[in-house]
């Protein structure tokens, strides 16, 4: 599992409060504390701009696209709900 996302200029915090980014540095940093505090334990990917976003099919932020073992998407979804998204990733993780 992968977060995918767009240098946006601005990032939130979990108690809502706008972080403005002036560059693109800068937002990976922000997105590194993002990261860590609302416990997100994958990796993410950042797109200068759109043609990243447009590629996985992004329709918006959060979003979740789940891509198995041998690189094919299984699932795009818009929004974030664990309890859903570890499901499907477990029935992945037990395929060959």
């Amino acid at each position: 599992m992968i977060g995918v996302t767009r240098r946006l200029g601005t990032v939130v915090s979990k108690a809502g409060e706008s972080e403005k980014t002036a560059e693109l540095a800068d937002e990976l940093k922000s997105l590194g504390r993002y990261h860590q505090e609302f416990g997100l334990t994958w990796p993410f990917l950042v797109g200068e701009d759109d043609t990243t976003n447009v590629r996985y099919g992004e329709m918006g932020v959060p979003m979740t696209v789940i891509i198995d073992k041998k690189g094919t998407i299984r699932a795009i979804k818009q929004g974030y709900r664990p309890e859903h998204d570890l499901q499907l990733v477990a029935k992945l993780l037990e395929e060959r």
